[in-house]
């Protein structure tokens, strides 16, 4: 899996997958998740297309829902299944500086994405007890059930990502030096990047808080296992140690 480092023009480093890396072809669930994956593809091709003016209205309520999924969530969610992850960081910027960021925002976006498992399950809860009676598709209890299932996906690959990681290098690459920068009609584009639309919608999507810096010379887990008598340093070989 390619994770690219890159620099906008202004603001802070962030870290980027192109779509092809994070495709979901190879992940076919199975057992009891694969069921309720086709039951729900299933229901939901039947609620696309329905005519209805409940439908029709649910479909603009979910649309507007889905404008508050953060842009990395599909590259985090895959990192529970990549089978090994290369970080392609600016020449300028060392390896050992892109591995702490690395970690640091794995670190960051775990615990945000755990605060609203609860937060999305509670919600679900109420909204399920308080809107049933109205007429229609409950989609506001949808919306918190499903949004809280895909945190907790989040957090699962997110924990296997940290403690249980696949083998991970660190390569320079030159191109990257260059920021993410805008064309004439004010379209965010880099040359290492395959697919601009996609880009495009991760530059606008994304939030200042969505890539955490924090202190550039504190590694968060480093220290962690500093605390608990492992040697930081033995995070650095491939399939040992927590991104």
């Amino acid at each position: 899996m390619k994770i690219l480092y890159l620099r906008p023009e202004h603001g802070r480093p962030f870290f980027y997958a192109d779509p092809s890396q994070i495709a979901d072809d190879a992940d076919q669930a199975d057992g009891a998740r694969g069921w309720a994956a086709a039951k729900w593809a299933e229901i939901e091709a039947r609620w696309k297309t329905s005519p209805t003016a409940a439908a029709r209205f649910s479909r603009k309520v979910w649309d507007w829902l889905q404008t508050s999924v953060r842009p990395d969530e599909p590259l985090l969610a895959k990192l529970g299944s990549a089978e090994s992850i290369t970080l392609h960081h600016p020449s300028a910027t060392s390896e050992k500086k892109t591995r702490s960021a690395w970690r640091r925002y794995l670190a960051a976006r775990a615990s945000t994405h755990l605060l609203w498992v609860i937060v999305d399950a509670v919600l679900a809860v109420l909204t399920g007890l308080v809107l049933w009676i109205l007429p229609g598709p409950n989609v506001i209890f949808f919306w918190f059930a499903y949004r809280a299932y895909s945190h907790y996906g989040i957090v699962r690959s997110l924990h296997h990502a940290r403690w249980h990681p696949p083998p991970t290098t660190a390569e320079s690459d030159p191109a990257l030096d260059e920021p993410v920068a805008r064309d004439s009609h004010g379209v965010p584009r880099h040359l290492a990047v395959e697919d601009h639309a996609a880009l495009r919608h991760y530059v606008e999507r994304r939030r200042h808080w969505d890539d955490t810096e924090a202190d550039p010379e504190v590694d968060v887990d480093a220290e962690t296992e500093a605390e608990a008598g492992a040697d930081p340093t033995s995070q650095r070989t491939p399939g040992a140690k927590p991104q």
